[in-house]
């Protein structure tokens, strides 16, 4: 999350942020494939895709009661949050807690052993408390439907922030940390999780600077700030061209095929008051125009000139780039890194920016040998011309960048004349979807999904949101609650962490489970994680009959890619669920960055396999299984340039290393991130860009900051996962217990290359080294075969 991973990158006290190949395998025996939907996920389906039954079970489950008459709650069942007010209290009441509870620890520490013993445990539940508030009011500011609630969450971020600031610069809250980590009597009486914990806390207070002195670290704090406020402009003024017009002569205007087109552009034009010089038309890059032209447009000097001028950042937005990449230059040099790209990747998974760059430069390698190139040809051949009249040949590096969208939709029309017979969206209704991972979590890991009644107020839409309590099968517990919005038109599909999993304090006597209760939900001894997974698609409305005396609507269906983002998100969610630690800083999906993305990536492949699909897709109507051959056609239609696009990805992250590298560092002269992007382009070759300033529009570049490699890794581990326990049977019981007890359970209370050595049985991989980066990098050459 935005807010939450900002602030944890700035304050120690808050947590540590948490197109796959096609396998020819067959299905699973008829047997499992013609077996009838059970009971329960019947009415897990009906629950999500049928809006009377889904009313009607909720009345039902809390006494018939509802409206204004059922039983009363806050948001997430925290007691709290039942109106906006509630929600600027909570955070006012939670900061007096904090401030509280910062007092004991340090007075307790000051006072004996017993005090140093329990710190960590407390430094731990301070950030909890923190995060408690920080979590639930960022979700709040990015998906709730209400003004008031939103403008009470900027409120309570503006409040926290500005305590977050304070924390950040308690000299004496490090000081007790750094001395009971280096006091061996004291660490003796600490669980492994602690001192792991008490040392990330610690690095985190000394990356922000907290061990300079007095003068320095104002410097140093002025530059974080100067860099969050370069990043919020840069971000800005993310969709700002150099110019909004591009002139084109007569002659290539008149090449444009569309006459409509034409005539628009025209129109456009004239309403505008813009003249071109003689012979020449302003086209304006705004809205469809200058996308129709690039990918339907045959004659090449135009779609250049339109792509270049599509893509050419302000100079004012290079400049921006440019100094906040100066800055983190000097904020790395200031705390003794070789670069900002050694800091950041300290601690992380790929550890330097040479393990980074040989595990980029691997990939590139195996992708240029193989579909790169082949994709590059195929697009050429199909797309209706000759090479001697669009110059375009088999050797990748000669298509340019504003031949890709073109060559892109030629393809996507010569492979329309083998169309699917049917729409598969009929088979993947969102009821079926959530039913089907249902199933495949209790056959991996003996977990599944029991839809529990929501309260008056706990939730922001009682018409849309679903819960599902996690329910482990196997010893009869609850792991946590979903709160699952598919509906929400203001967010892009989003997984947010509402509350961690962590033992309460109870025995310190710093917490009271009774008045835990009133904010969290409980399961013994523990808080339970609240997580709430959001999408924005499409509801529809339209009557389709009435079944057993009731009215019911047609269900959303999802598309092949809707279906995966599910899965994707679904990923995130059971790792929240299934990382079983005491503490908070370390509870799921609170590992390395670099390694969060590990379950939701494998969770695509899963959602890519045919053995899950047509195991898992019915049709919303008839409720006649999914077809393998209907699965395939439509999976082909979407494989187009997929390599490319994984290319593509690769040249991002190289530029993000490069514009943060000992070499940008150690260079002569005024920064310019101009010529570093095309410098790096001509090496690359494949749509290289030596003409624009698009890295001016890359907002990663801020929000990453030498860290965008991460995807491409977690997609190469994920692959390398699959292959070793889930290629040979996706539903293995035997596979899914080894995944979840040698990666999902630890959260962030192991060193991931030693989940991945456990769970692969091979001790190599364990190091972490330049070799274990190797063979992930193999791995992608493993999975072309």
């Amino acid at each position: 999350m935005r807010l939450t991973a900002t602030l944890r990158r700035s304050h120690p006290f808050l947590s540590r942020a948490s197109e796959l190949r096609h396998h020819k395998h067959g299905v699973r025996s008829a047997a499992l494939s013609t077996a009838p939907e059970d009971a329960h996920s019947t009415h897990l389906r009906r629950v999500f895709d049928d809006q009377k039954y889904f009313q009607a079970f909720n009345k039902q489950a809390t006494d018939g009661a509802s409206g204004l008459f059922g039983p009363r709650t806050g948001l997430f069942r925290n007691e709290s949050l039942s109106t906006p007010h509630g929600l600027v209290e909570f955070s006012k009441q939670s900061l007096q807690e904090a401030k509280a509870l910062v007092a004991a620890m340090v007075a307790d520490a000051s006072a004996g052993a017993a005090g140093r013993a329990t710190y960590i445990r407390k430094l731990d539940q301070l950030s909890d408390l923190l995060c408690r508030v920080i979590d639930v009011a960022e979700f709040i500011r990015v998906a709730h439907p209400s003004s008031k609630w939103v403008n009470a969450a900027q409120q309570t971020h503006e409040i926290m922030f500005e305590y977050m600031n304070q924390l950040n610069t308690n000299v004496e809250l490090y000081q007790h940390l750094r001395d009971i980590l280096a006091d061996d009597s004291v660490r003796a009486k600490l669980t492994p999780e602690e001192v792991l914990v008490g040392e990330y806390l610690q690095q985190d207070f000394e990356r922000s600077g907290i061990h300079m002195d007095p003068a320095t670290r104002a410097r140093f704090v002025s530059i974080t700030q100067e860099i969050s406020l370069l990043g919020s402009h840069f971000n800005n003024e993310l969709h700002n061209l150099q110019s909004y017009w591009c002139e084109v002569t007569a002659a290539e205007f008149a090449q444009i095929p569309d006459a409509q087109l034409r005539s628009e552009i025209l129109s456009y034009q004239g309403r505008a008051g813009q003249r071109g010089g003689s012979g020449t038309v302003q086209v304006p890059l705004a809205g469809h125009i200058p996308y129709t032209i690039l990918t339907h447009c045959p004659a090449e000097a135009v779609r250049k000139k339109i792509w270049i001028a599509l893509h050419n950042s302000s100079e004012d937005q290079i400049a921006t780039l440019n100094g906040f990449l100066e800055q983190r230059a000097h904020l790395a040099r200031m705390l003794g890194y070789r670069s900002f790209a050694h800091y950041q990747l300290e601690h992380k998974m790929a550890r330097t920016p040479e393990n980074v760059k040989a595990f980029l430069g691997e990939l590139q390698g195996l992708l240029r040998e193989g579909g790169v190139a082949r994709e590059l040809a195929r697009a050429a051949s199909n797309s209706g011309t000759t090479s001697s009249t669009t110059g375009f040949t088999d050797d990748a590096s000669a298509i340019r960048p504003w031949d890709r969208d073109y060559l892109l939709a030629r393809l996507q029309h010569h492979t329309k004349t083998q169309a699917p017979s049917a729409p598969i969206a009929d088979y993947f209704s969102i009821g079926t979807v959530v039913a089907g991972l249902s199933r495949l979590f209790t056959a991996l890991y003996n977990v599944k999904f029991v839809p529990e009644p929501t309260l008056r107020g706990e939730t922001w839409d009682p018409n849309q949101v679903r819960k599902l309590n996690v329910y482990d099968v196997g010893s009869n517990t609850k792991l946590g609650y979903l709160y699952l919005d598919f509906w929400l038109p203001k967010v892009l599909p989003s997984h947010f962490t509402i509350v961690c999993l962590r033992r309460l304090n109870e025995a310190l006597g710093t917490e009271n489970r009774s008045q835990m209760s009133a904010r969290v939900q409980l399961d013994g001894d523990y808080q339970l994680p609240v997580i709430s997974l959001v999408c924005n698609f499409h509801r529809a409305n339209e009557p389709i009959g009435r079944f057993a005396g009731i009215e019911a609507s047609r269900p959303t269906l999802l598309t092949l890619d809707q279906v995966d983002t599910v899965f994707h998100e679904m990923g995130h969610a059971m790792h929240s669920m299934l990382g079983r630690t005491e503490l908070h800083n370390l509870s799921g999906t609170r590992c390395a960055t670099d390694f969060v993305e590990l379950p939701s990536v494998l969770m695509e492949q899963f959602s890519k396999d045919p053995r899950v699909m047509v195991e898992i897709g019915r049709h919303h109507q008839t409720g006649a299984r999914l077809s393998s051959q209907l699965l395939a056609q439509h999976h082909r239609q979407r494989m187009e340039l997929d390599e490319c696009e994984t290319y593509m990805q690769s040249k991002m992250a190289m530029l993000d290393q490069a514009l943060h590298s000992e070499e940008w560092m150690c260079r002569e002269g005024p920064p310019d991130s101009t010529a570093v992007y095309h410098k790096l382009e001509a090496r690359l070759e494949v749509f290289a860009d030596q003409w624009s300033t698009w890295h001016g529009k890359f907002p990663h570049l801020f929000s990453y900051g030498a860290v965008y490699y991460s995807y491409l890794l977690d997609r190469a581990i994920a692959a390398r996962v699959w292959e070793g326990l889930f290629a040979a049977d996706p539903w293995s019981r035997a596979a899914g217990e080894r995944y979840r007890h040698s990666i999902l359970k630890w959260g962030g209370t192991r060193d991931p290359w030693e989940c991945l050595g456990d769970a692969l049985g091979d001790p190599e991989l364990a190091g972490g080294d330049s070799r274990a980066m190797e063979i992930i990098g193999h791995g992608q050459k493993d999975k072309r075969g």
